[in-house]
């Protein structure tokens, strides 16, 4: 089979509204590529910030984000995923246009502070709605691929934010948020016009408290889910801790820093696909623990290098580590979700994503202020966090495989398909 007909078969096996997010995650990963990485580096060399109230800053996004995706699953079963998607997306917009206002001004840090965590809860709620999508149309078997390929549109757009956002930094730091809202803006614009709602029947049960937290009752879902949480806290470090120990430890440039970023989406541009392919023949639980083992080795590589130069070896480890890990981890979710749940349970596995991702810097800053000077003890903490996920998926994972291949041919015996 040819190049182009193979290309236009896998196409024709999904569903349309697949590639049409493909697009909206590479436009937006693009603008937030931009600038997201660098709010870190702003508030330390620009502003004179800790790096542990730097840290602090990003534990309450944590909590920002923990509301934003919790409740963003919540909103994807009851009012749809396509008016939650456009409405997060919208306000997302207006908030970056306030951080760009904020810094542009020189505003106190609490101003900063306050459009930052209102980007993190806007954008997390928009999450659960797209992966739920996603979830709606593909069927199980499928769903690593699938999820692989939306990353590989959100990675592509990563790969040529963070060049782009360290040339605007000869410009200005605001100028690098007024471009991340006008990606958001298109992002949000292409999903009100061009994407049809997936979901059939809504969620009607009365709305309470308890029901958000419902998804945590699930003993082994909520396994899966506080073992990944470990996993998060180390992946946290990527643009907060990272980015600090190579500009003031190892003397890399913002330049250089945008690079060792643009490395990251290549990677996953070019070799998601093959990754998600892996991920399926290794099977759910050998991918979670090998992922789980490289993003580890990857940080703690962090450690031991002499020179700058040397980041582009662990930024490949670690890039390889989320490649395996994202895509298996969002369908393992998607498949142990009951039927009309699934925005639940990924707003609840979100939560903890969420949390993670904002709490590992907490912990990173605290540990970058005191042990600067040994690398090696300051990784290889942070590395524990890996290794302590892959003990947890290794006796766990087996377990909730079984139970998947068993339970979602009875949970979902169809899956509607727009013709492409």
């Amino acid at each position: 089979m040819k190049p182009v007909e193979r290309i236009r078969h896998l196409v024709a096996r999904y569903d349309r509204r697949l590639w049409i997010l493909f697009v909206v995650q590479l436009v937006v990963a693009l603008g937030f590529g931009a600038a997201m990485p660098f709010v870190s580096l702003y508030l330390y060399q620009e502003r004179g910030v800790s790096m542990t109230l730097v840290g602090t800053m990003m534990l309450g996004a944590a909590v920002a984000s923990a509301v934003g995706r919790i409740l963003g699953g919540e909103l994807a079963d009851r009012v749809g995923r396509k008016p939650l998607v456009v409405g997060a997306m919208l306000c997302q917009t207006g908030f970056f246009l306030a951080m760009a206002w904020t810094i542009a001004r020189h505003a106190p840090i609490l101003g900063i502070a306050s459009a930052f965590l209102a980007i993190r809860l806007a954008g997390s709620a928009a999450e659960p709605g797209i992966n739920a999508m996603v979830a709606d149309v593909v069927p199980p078997e499928r769903r690593i691929e699938a999820f692989g390929f939306l990353r590989i549109g959100g990675n592509a757009g990563w790969a040529i934010g963070p060049a782009v956002g360290g040339f605007l930094l000869t410009i200005s730091y605001h100028s690098l948020f007024l471009l991340t809202a006008a990606a958001t803006f298109i992002g949000g614009a292409l999903v009100f016009f061009l994407v049809r709602e997936s979901i059939g029947a809504r969620a009607q049960e009365p709305f309470s408290i308890a029901r958000l937290l419902d998804a945590g009752r699930d003993r082994k879902f909520l396994g899966f889910t506080v073992w990944s949480l470990f996993l998060f806290l180390l992946v946290g470090q990527f643009a907060t801790t990272f980015s600090v120990f190579s500009t003031g430890a190892l003397g890399a440039s913002d330049v250089a820093l945008g690079f060792l970023f643009t490395l990251n989406g290549v990677i996953c541009v070019f070799f998601q696909w093959p990754a998600s392919a892996a991920a399926k023949r290794l099977g759910m639980r050998a991918a979670l623990v090998i992922s789980s083992l490289l993003y580890a080795l990857g940080y703690f590589s962090v450690g031991l290098v002499p020179a700058a130069g040397f980041l582009y070896v662990s930024m490949t480890v670690v890039t390889f580590g989320e490649i395996l890990f994202s895509p298996t981890a969002n369908a393992m979710v998607a498949n142990l979700a009951p039927p009309g749940r699934t925005g639940r349970y990924l707003g609840f596995y979100g939560l903890a994503e969420g949390f993670g991702r904002s709490a590992g810097p907490f912990f990173g800053g605290l540990l970058l202020d005191r042990l600067m000077r040994r690398p090696v003890i300051l990784w290889g903490a942070l590395a524990g966090f890996g290794l302590v996920a892959a003990v947890g998926f290794f006796f766990l994972a087996r377990k909730i495989a079984v139970r998947t291949a068993e339970e979602v041919a009875l949970q979902e015996e169809s899956v509607p398909v727009e013709p492409s």
